[in-house]
């Protein structure tokens, strides 16, 4: 190592773990042929088996190392536990216990066991994502085939459900929802839709069984308002229904949070949350038994980090979401946990912006808009003195990215990738004052597009970038992101640019004070924008540093000079004004996986789990 970056590597510190907890993905009660119950929660990376009476906790990693997020789980009749991560699923005997299955998917397939069901004869099926193909497993044989492909454009079959007449019924989406109704015996298909052809909008169909043994099925309305139309599904046959005549899923939960199945004996399971580390259990005289959960969560993945006005940095993990602190004057760094934040589950705070004492973050899932007031005391009684203060929501921005404020002191601004199966997100006006939210359409900004990146000129222009991404399952419409100028006051896009050709986003934008933008797309390529002109003045492909983090790149001054800071993966980079050719700062230690704050000389961001500090020497 060179003398350089030996000096390089003492100004990096570990600041620690703001959080080590991990999300429950999905539980189930397992029970054997002599009645011993074993609850089972399935996490990133293992499976937790919990003693329900006597707590005792037994961690078992999933083989061969995968350290993927499982999306749902079952128990069987047989006692065992089955789910799935990554391209494997998994079967589990609790009361050994040890894995006594694994199975690949299809080649090609990102995630197996979005969905689990048992059929009357005792075979287990399984879903996969992104082909919807259904998987039939026999644990006995070791084998695990193929039943069929049940849909090539919709790409989610997240329920699963079957009756005593050898059908299996299918919740698909989200590019459009459909129930499936398939006969095992010759592959038999009926589809269940809503609304008029051209009328459907993204969302899913969703089936369970209910505790009375039937099948029962749920189809959103076609203009995405309305309670829906509910089903009685048998034999392949559907009879709407009132929501009052469906019977309770033998899941508990929502969501990739379910739990099949319950405790025997009049006891019920009401938490099983490994975010909190405990499992709460209803006795049947009313008391509550509270059991510790232990297991070992090894650090949870952080989100983009923002300097308050106080002098501290926030954030959040994610995955579950925790709220951090951390003090720069005191070197004190706080885990908030899991509550302080309404609504937080497995999601993230993404993009913060700030005007005054007030901090607005938008958070993942459901496009969540938080307000904290960073001069009060953290709060979590209900009412108007909580802080922070959930004000908001909207699925139009399911997925935020980015936020900015705003030059008169009481907006800020939002956006980000819409709900599941949509093409185009919105982008919201936020006014912290009345605490109301104006979202604008993606057919008012970008059509087809999602704004992922904002800043504002020196004179108070609001730029936007944006991503033909579709995280969400949709199918891309749009070739290459744009660059756009929207006016505040009537809220339309006046100017728009496509700065770098076939560029799928642009996912970081800081402007300067001399009517230039400075940009990186999601493939690292740098580049130097003047909005007088219209025309990209300098580019340079900067991937040997590394790819691109969230809120990697920010307008700050260093000694008295303003300058741009810039973070990709392996590198720290400024961009003095004037000089347009990025200098890097420093090679970091570690990769980074989110960014980035400055604060008193010191450059903050995430790596995984861990809070890094790189020392800049003095303001």
């Amino acid at each position: 190592m060179s003398k350089q970056g030996a000096m390089e590597l003492e100004q990096f510190t570990c600041l620690g773990m703001p959080v080590t907890a991990d999300e429950t993905r999905s539980a189930a009660v397992c029970r054997n042929k002599e009645g011993e119950e074993r609850l089972v929660i399935a996490a990133r990376g293992y499976s937790l088996v919990v003693h329900p009476i006597s707590g005792e906790c037994q961690q078992l990693a999933f083989p061969d190392g995968i350290h993927e997020y499982p999306y749902a789980a079952m128990s069987g009749n047989d006692g065992l536990f089955y789910t799935g991560a990554g391209a494997y699923i998994y079967i589990l005997d609790p009361f050994v216990p040890a894995y006594i299955g694994r199975f690949a998917v299809p080649s090609g397939e990102e995630s197996a066991g979005f969905a689990f069901v048992e059929s009357e004869y005792g075979h287990v099926y399984a879903t996969t994502y992104p082909g919807s193909y259904l998987m039939k497993l026999d644990v006995l044989a070791g084998e695990c085939q193929v039943v069929t492909r049940l849909d090539r454009d919709r790409k989610y079959a997240m329920s699963l459900a079957a009756d005593r007449t050898g059908w299996v019924y299918v919740g698909l989406g989200t590019t459009s929802p459909a129930l499936l109704c398939l006969r095992l015996e010759d592959g038999l298909r009926k589809v269940i839709v809503r609304g008029q052809s051209g009328m459907i909008q993204p969302g899913s169909g969703r089936v369970f069984n209910g505790i009375d043994g039937n099948v029962y099925g749920w189809l959103p309305d076609g203009d995405d308002h309305g309670p829906g139309q509910w089903y009685r599904l048998h034999s392949g046959k559907s009879v709407s229904i009132s929501e009052q005549d469906c019977a309770p899923s033998v899941f508990d939960g929502d969501g990739y949070k379910k739990l099949h199945g319950n405790l025997a004996g009049g006891r019920r399971l009401v938490e099983w949350e490994l975010s909190d580390r405990q499992v709460s259990i209803q006795e049947p005289d009313g008391m509550v038994t509270v059991l510790p959960l232990h297991y070992d969560g090894g650090g949870t993945a952080l989100s983009p980090i923002f300097n308050g006005p106080d002098g501290k940095l926030y954030g959040t993990s994610n995955h579950p979401l925790h709220f951090y602190t951390y003090d720069v004057d005191k070197s004190r760094l706080v885990n908030h946990g899991s509550g302080i934040i309404e609504r937080g589950g497995g999601g993230n705070i993404a993009a913060y912006a700030l005007q005054g004492s007030k901090l607005m973050g938008a958070a993942y899932a459901g496009g969540l808009i938080h307000v904290l007031d960073t001069s009060k005391l953290l709060d979590t009684t209900s009412g108007s003195n909580r802080n922070p203060r959930l004000i908001y929501a909207d699925d139009r921005i399911h997925r935020p990215r980015c936020a900015v404020s705003y030059a008169d002191g009481r907006h800020v601004l939002y956006g980000g990738f819409p709900g599941y199966g949509a093409v185009g997100g919105g982008l919201g006006i936020v006014d912290l004052k009345t605490e109301q939210v104006t979202m604008l359409e993606h057919h008012q900004v970008v059509y087809g597009q999602s704004t992922v990146s904002l800043t504002t000129s020196s004179d108070g222009r609001i730029i936007g970038g944006s991503s033909i991404e579709t995280p969400g399952g949709g199918e891309p419409i749009a070739s290459e992101a744009v660059l756009y100028e929207l006016n505040f006051s009537n809220r339309k896009v006046e100017r728009q640019w496509t700065p770098i050709p076939e560029a799928r986003e642009i996912s970081q934008l800081s402007a300067g004070d001399d009517d230039l933008v400075y940009g990186l797309t999601s493939d690292s390529m740098f580049f130097i924008f003047d909005l007088s002109k219209g025309i990209v003045v300098y580019q340079q492909d900067l991937s040997s540093w590394g790819s691109v983090v969230r809120q990697g790149l920010i307008k700050t001054i260093h000694q008295g000079r303003p300058m741009v800071l810039g973070l990709l993966s392996r590198a720290l980079f400024t961009v003095t004004p004037g000089e347009l050719v990025p200098d890097q700062l420093a090679e970091l230690p570690k990769e980074a996986t989110c960014g980035i704050a400055y604060i008193k000389g010191g450059v903050y961001y995430g790596s995984g789990a861990e809070l890094w500090r790189f020392g800049w020497g003095e303001e």
